[in-house]
């Protein structure tokens, strides 16, 4: 054999990989909006009439013949992801490309002209799953950016054992985790309620109340993970965040199965350790957390995949178990044991109908179930278990969907999606005894304490979840254009019940002087008690209309303007669905794409647009269930020795029963204003890809997110008499509702302001009402660093680092600011606005502000089957800010509650900025893997996998307490909290799992 032949075809092909990998991707072809199809595009010289290309499947038998135009370019769309194989015959010689498709993207094919050395030898290019790791890939005919992860490329870094959508999402610098309340992510600047899921283009984000996905599948189903951080296209979706998109593994005709262990081991000082306690600034408890511990937990997963009809139809089934394990937790007075199991299966067709039209459909069920036992302690926060004081009835939760796509190549220029499904979920969170009453103690500064029996204060009845939607569109390839158009359509369900114990709650209290109770009666200095009792119903109907057109012009060889326009409903229903609201809006967006050198080696995109959102269920349900409240007061002479509820009662008074809280859902106009308007952002991204040559790419980008409208919750009824009484109106007196409108903007509201039953509107302007607008300027600048895997060099890299200023006085759909997840209330309903004394400081440095922010993740492949892997995470500060209530005692905010920015309580009205109590330390922490795969065989595949998260057991500080002030109940006054600014949460300890996994093929 000639060695320098030899030589120079190794050559060759290596270097035809490089080419395969970085061709120029300024030629036509389709940009996959949300599919979960691909597909592939390249070119040979000009057609002359004897160019042949085909495309074939050698995993599913699928042969396609494809079309060149007159510049030589062919492109396929609709194609399930996988191998293929693209045979191009020219002038007698045949060329074959090996290319990888994924969904949701295209793949490029080497031009024949690559294929060929100065002798005319033909090559062949083989781009591998395994060379096609890194989380970029450029491609110039759209401006849309994304990061796309590979099942294998999750399977090998050290992520948590679920690999949910949010940890693949943070191996970006550019998105924060939100620790504090909602354990999801921000992305584009925007809160953890702002972002939305879909699998399989079915949105599964948890509408109920915007928080999350509504159900997810086991890591073991998900082929492949897309995230895009702001900035898409209109036939995405509508959000004012970012967006999260997973695909299910399909079969093909290769036969494999596999078994897979997740191992969790039980708490203990090395592996899992214990988390930490919480005092108040006078070593009182305020967490009693550090005997909480685990059993160890197993989840099984038993997977197959084939054809059940060759090179036509094919399954890929998995079913998982995780078998019953304990917590055993501690609070101040209680222990409890609570225990947890459940089961799904899954099952995946895909029938190519033709070559040209593919079908999929996935069906799962998944059924978990939960009880609890809790047992008095003989001592507060201590281990001393005493007698048993209640059980929790079984807690079974059901989810189930459906969901199908259709995608049909009708011709060479005309394409047409379909998607259908349904997603449902049946949770029953427990229902204890409604006798006898919950029992408790307020002492101090607002410390209430559970003195009785009875532990729950609230039992709930099953919540009944589903949601269906179906969504279409054609694109439509003419001259220079690609144009799409489409609709889509999702109905919502929530049926939720849940009620404070029907014997009410008793809280013994005491009062320095005597005072007026809301229900007239005079309340003497002294003991008394306040019996309470709430029930909240109801059956919520929401919709989501969407419409959308897509135009994507090649302007020049280089360059690629879209241009898209999405026009939204969305809609809300009462408790008993009667119609509630509909926000109409129109969002239009730019974008550009510059294929600077023509071959795709480097691009400059840049996108603006405007983005909303719609409401979930939950704020519909706050504002129009059916609510019924009531509070009676009494003096007592005793006590049940036993339940602790008073006796010898006297009532003070007669009952109350709140306003608009009498078990009627309430009308629009009543809890809003009539001109309220959907809320939104604007985004502008710029950025830049280069490859750097080999394996490398680089990337930065430049990020600027707007907020321009909210829709919140006021409280300011007087903003409306005032206005009122001055005109024309003297006597008119504000039923003194909190509503819903959009701050800043003019207020419109429907009232009865004769006093004869005759509604009529007036417009308040903004600037008389006194609410400021909504702001929230949030900019990152990103830079990444990308390694791929190739045969030369066995290792893959992620490096990313992110400079970050978000600076308002409002985070936008969620109130994060506090660290409690909803903040005071719903979506919608949080605090900020209830009076303009709130908004008072306000504006500074918000809870997302942090500066410098690094991400580093890697792994390296040994020859012997070794893996190891990284992922390391660097953090500077968050900001922290102060809440109190004003001392001034003719102020509204001393009246209304300690939701202000008052932190001095020597100082009546001095404002403390938000965002200017210090800042937390820097955060860093590095979770590790090691793996190790053993092929015995030509059939079988052995891999065992060890993560560690947190592998050095860090404990930052990572919040504290940040409530100044309050009203001290006991002696009258404005005090300063004891535990203002102690440690309220510390880093996540280690955690460690082990993964087993068998495969058969």
């Amino acid at each position: 054999m000639n060695t320098t032949h030899a030589s120079r075809n190794r050559t060759l092909r290596k270097s035809l990989l490089t080419v395969g990998l970085i061709v120029g991707l300024s030629m036509a072809h389709d940009v996959a909006a949300q599919s979960i199809t691909g597909g592939l595009y390249g070119a040979v010289p000009a057609n002359n009439g004897k160019t042949q290309v085909v495309l074939t499947s050698p995993d599913t038998g699928l042969r396609r013949e494809l079309q060149l135009d007159a510049q030589g370019r062919y492109r396929a769309s609709g194609l399930n992801p996988g191998h293929y194989v693209v045979t191009v015959t020219l002038d007698g010689k045949t060329i074959t490309r090996d290319v990888i498709v994924k969904p949701n993207s295209d793949s490029a094919v080497a031009n024949v002209e690559a294929a060929t050395d100065n002798g005319g030898n033909l090559g062949k290019v083989v781009v591998t799953g395994k060379a096609a790791t890194s989380t970029i890939t450029i491609d110039t005919t759209t401006p849309e950016m994304s990061s796309s992860y590979s099942r294998e490329l999750v399977n090998e870094l050290p992520l948590s054992a679920s690999a949910n959508p949010e940890s693949i999402a943070l191996l970006r610098s550019n998105v924060r985790y939100d620790r504090h309340g909602t354990g999801l992510v921000q992305l584009a600047g925007a809160t953890p309620a702002e972002n939305r899921y879909y699998l399989n283009e079915f949105d599964i984000t948890n509408d109920k109340s915007s928080l999350g996905a509504l159900s997810q599948l086991p890591r073991e189903a998900i082929a492949n993970t897309e995230v895009l951080a702001g900035s898409f296209g209109a036939s995405w979706t509508n959000a004012t965040g970012g967006v999260m998109s997973q695909t299910v593994r399909q079969g093909s005709n290769d036969f494999k199965a596999g078994y897979s262990l997740y191992y969790t081991p039980p708490t203990s000082s090395t592996l899992r350790p214990q988390p930490k306690d919480f005092k108040d600034g006078n070593g009182n408890y305020v967490s009693y957390a550090s005997h909480n511990h685990t059993d160890a937990a197993m989840t099984h997963y038993l997977w197959a995949s084939g054809a059940i009809v060759k090179d036509k139809l094919f399954a890929f089934g998995l079913f998982g178990d995780t078998p019953s394990y304990l917590n055993y937790s501690y609070s101040q007075s209680r222990y409890t044991e609570s225990k947890s199991k459940n089961k799904s299966i899954m099952l995946n067709l895909t029938w190519n109908i033709t070559s040209d039209q593919t079908l999929n459909l996935i069906a799962s069920d998944k059924r978990s179930n939960s009880a609890s036992w809790s047992y008095l302690l003989k001592g507060t926060y201590s281990t001393n278990v005493g007698k048993l004081s209640s059980v929790s009835q079984p807690a079974p939760t059901r989810e189930r969907f459906l969901i199908g796509n259709y995608h049909w190549n009708i011709t060479d220029n005309l394409e047409l999606r379909l998607m259908g499904g349904f997603l449902g979920r049946i949770q029953d969170r427990g229902y204890g005894t409604d006798n006898p009453p919950y029992v408790q103690t307020l002492t101090g500064q607002s410390t209430y304490t559970n003195i009785g029996i009875q532990d729950r204060q609230t039992n709930f009845l099953p919540t009944d979840y589903w949601r269906r939607g179906y969504k279409g569109d054609v694109t439509w390839h003419i001259g220079d254009h690609k144009i799409r158009f489409g609709a889509e359509r999702y109905t919502h369900f929530v049926q939720q019940d849940w009620h404070s114990v029907f014997a009410g709650i008793y809280t013994y209290k005491t009062a320095s002087t005597s005072f007026t109770a809301v229900n007239g009666a005079t309340i003497p200095a002294g003991n008394y008690v306040q019996w309470d009792f709430n029930h909240q119903f109801g059956q919520m109907y929401s919709i989501n209309e969407g419409a959308y057109l897509e135009d994507y012009w090649n302007a020049t060889d280089k360059v690629v303007v879209y241009g898209g326009l999405r026009f939204d409903r969305f809609i809300n229903h009462n408790a008993r669905n009667g119609p509630l609201f509909s926000f109409p809006t129109l969002s239009p967006r730019l974008g550009m794409a510059w294929d600077v050198k023509g071959d795709s080696s480097f691009k400059v995109g840049a996108n603006i647009g405007r983005y909303s959102l719609s409401m979930p269920a939950d704020f519909a349900f706050g504002v129009a269930s059916a609510n019924l409240t009531e509070s009676k007061w009494y003096t007592y002479t005793g006590m049940d020795p036993v339940t602790k509820a008073p006796t010898g009662l006297t009532q003070l008074g007669p009952d109350y029963t709140y306003p608009g809280q009498n078990g009627i859902p309430a009308k629009d106009y009543e809890v809003a204003t009539t001109n309220v308007k959907a809320p939104s952002v604007t985004e502008l991204q710029l950025y830049a890809q280069k490859r750097l040559g080999g394996s490398w790419t680089g990337q930065v980008d430049f990020g600027y997110s707007q907020l321009k409208r909210v829709i919140n919750q006021t409280c300011w009824s007087v903003g409306i008499e005032q206005w009122a009484q001055s005109h024309g109106y003297p006597n008119y007196t504000d039923p003194g509702n909190c509503f819903e409108l959009n701050p800043g903007e003019d207020v419109t509201v429907l009232r009865d302001f004769r006093g004869d039953g005759t509604l009529a509107s007036m417009t308040i302007p903004a600037s008389a009402f006194g609410l400021p607008k909504p702001k929230h300027r949030y900019f990152h600048v990103t830079f990444d660093l990308n390694h791929a895997r190739s045969t030369e060099e066995p290792w893959y890299l992620g490096l990313s680092y992110t400079w970050t200023r978000s600076f308002g006085n409002d985070n936008g759909y969620l109130s994060v600011q506090e660290g409690g997840g909803y903040g005071s209330g719903y979506i919608g309903q949080n605090d900020l606005y209830y009076i303009p004394d709130n908004t008072f400081g306000a504006y500074g440095n918000l809870v997302d502000d942090v500066r410098h922010k690094i991400t580093a993740s890697g792994v390296y492949y040994f020859r012997n089957g070794l893996r190891v892997g990284a992922v390391l995470n660097v953090q500077s500060g968050e900001p922290l800010t102060c809440y109190g209530l004003n001392p001034d005692e003719n102020s509204y905010s001393y009246q209304w509650g300690a939701y202000g920015h008052y932190c001095d309580v020597n100082s009546p009205g001095k404002i403390t900025p938000a965002g200017t109590s210090g800042r937390l330390p820097w955060l860093w922490q590095l979770d590790a893997s090691l793996g190790y795969d053993r092929n015995i065989g030509p059939h079988n595949k052995l891999s065992i996998d060890l993560s560690v998260q947190n592998l050095t057991n860090a404990r930052a500080l990572t919040n504290r307490n940040n409530g100044y002030s309050d009203y001290d109940y006991a002696n009258g006054g404005v005090t300063k909290l004891n535990n203002w600014y102690t440690p309220s949460q510390y880093q996540a300890p280690r955690t460690t799992y082990l993964v087993f996994r068998y495969e058969f093929h």
